[in-house]
Order: structure tokens, then sequence, then C-alpha cells
């Protein structure tokens, strides 16, 4: 058998033994002064984060300032608390370090893709920032604002006030759309919908003005009107508002209170007529005509 051979035979029984004298150099003080440290660490990054999210609540405008801190204070932390247990704590040889990295690469690689992966999502998304704490972003099939970011997995919070854990291994290989990378205004897309005859000017009127009288617009970004004609079961126009909200978090109130206005005006004005119908269906200028009273019909 040759040197090499024997050598990889006996890497083995080496790494064993590298094992073993490590599990020898650990002492119930050992592990107690391990326990200190990461609860130490838990309480630290605990406390460190409900305080910026307090910084963050006294000042809504900045709070996106103070949450970028939150995931790299996190992350420093622990990564610090690991180091102190390593070589503060345990502190191995270069040997018995060296076997161990090694058994732990072996067992991550046969069993724990997944949780590398995950890992390594964690931490490219606190350095590459694809999006941080308090931004609205979509993820898959998933939409909503930000509110954890760790190293295992990113949460969000829908609209509908549903939590969603979404593991960091899927934003390395999925797309992530961001709504406001980190500002808190937000542009808010809002659609209403018109019969195919209805006067395009007078619908531009009525949107533009509903989206510049909402109390959460964002009077120093334009507001944007864009008329579609499209076919579903029937013909019908699309207007769509194109406006920025202060704050990200009314995108659904804004949304509310611009299709309120408009339909309450559209209603008011007789452009909703036709749909109001169920029959061979006049045209609008018709039933605007006669106030909504029903044509004269014509016999076959």
């Amino acid at each position: 058998m040759s040197t090499g051979a024997l050598a990889a035979a006996q890497s083995p029984q080496e790494e064993l033994s590298a094992l073993m004298e490590l599990l020898e150099t650990i002492s119930v003080g050992a592990i107690v002064v391990v326990a200190l440290v990461l609860a130490a660490a838990y309480g630290l990054s605990r406390l460190i984060v409900f305080g910026i999210e307090a910084l963050g609540a006294r000042a809504p405008r900045a709070r996106f300032f103070f949450n970028v801190l939150a995931p790299a204070v996190r992350l420093i932390i622990w990564v610090g608390a690991g180091l102190i247990i390593l070589f503060g704590v345990i502190s191995p040889t270069e040997t018995t370090l060296l076997a161990v990295l090694a058994s732990i690469g072996i067992a991550l690689g046969l069993g724990a893709q997944d949780l590398v992966k995950n890992l390594i999502g964690g931490i490219i998304i606190i350095i590459d920032r694809p999006y941080q704490l308090g931004d609205r972003v979509r993820i898959g099939e998933a939409y909503g604002e930000i509110d954890y970011i760790g190293l295992h997995s990113t949460k969000l919070t829908t609209p509908d006030d549903t939590r969603v854990t979404i593991p960091n291994g899927e934003v390395l290989s999925g797309l992530a759309w961001n709504a406001n990378s980190g500002n808190p205004d937000c542009q808010v897309v809002t659609d209403l919908f018109l019969p195919h005859d209805s006067d395009p000017r007078e619908a531009i009127d009525i949107a533009s003005e509903a989206a510049y009288s909402s109390p959460y617009v964002l009077l120093t970004r334009p507001v944007v009107v864009r008329i579609e004609d499209r076919f579903q079961d029937g013909p019908y126009t699309l207007v769509r508002v194109k406006a920025y909200v202060y704050d990200h978090r009314f995108e659904r109130p804004f949304q509310t209170d611009v299709t309120t206005r408009a339909k309450s005006e559209f209603i008011r004005r007789g452009m909703l007529l036709r749909w109001s119908r169920h029959d061979a269906a006049p045209s609008t200028a018709e039933l605007r005509a006669t106030d909504g009273a029903a044509p004269a019909s014509t016999s076959v």
C-alpha cells in the first residue's frame, strides 16, 4: 500500500481521535460558560433590536434608516458569540479544529444542504440588501411588508395581516419585487373600470381629481392616468391611476379612497348606467339623455 493510500485510510481514525480529544477538553464549566455566552448574545440581540424598533416607531419617516441596522447587528452579535465560544472557551488545537471543520463539512454536505443554502442566502440578503425591514415586496406568491430578516428565513406580513415565512434560499434562486427600496413613499396603482363607450377625457378628469383629493397622496410626485380598451366577456375601458402615497402602509387605504371617490362621481354622472341594465343595452349617451329611463323598444 502506498504512503498516500495509507494516509487516506488513516484519516477517518485521525478525525475520530481529534473529535474525542475535543470532547475531553469540554468540561461542565465550559458548557456552563457556553450557555451563558449564548444567553447573553440572545439577550443583547433582543435588547438592541427592541431599541432600534422603538426609535423607528418614534420617527416613522426615518424607520428605514434604523431598520437597516437590525439584521446587521444580529449577525455581528451571533458571529462574535461563536468566535468567543470557539477560541475563548473551547480553544481547540489546530489539528482538532481542522478535523472538526472537516466533519462538519461532510455532515452538512450530506444532510443539511438546504440549511446551508438558507444561511448563505441570509448573509447575502444582509450584505447585498435586495430588500430591508419595512420594504413592501413580492417574493414568489407572497406580497407584504418585510418585518424580519434572519439568517435562515425572511418573514413578511401581507395586507390581510397574514404572516408568511420564506426560506432565504428561495430568494437566491427566485425573483423579488421591491416597491419602495428603503423609502417610505411608494407608487400605488388603482384600476377603475367603465363601459367601453365612456368619454375618455371625462374619465381621466374624474380619476385625476379623485387621486389629487385623497388625503394619502404625495403631492410632490406626479399623478398619471392611463386609458386602455380591453375585452373580457365584452368590451370595457380600463382607467389606471398611478400615484404615490407618502407612506407605503397607506397603499390599500389609498386604493379604497380613490375608487370610492371616482366611482361615486361615475354614478352621479350616469357613466355606469349601461352596466346597470341587463337587456339589449342602449348606448350610455342615450341612457344619460333620458336620465336612466328605458328608451322605447323596437319590435322585430
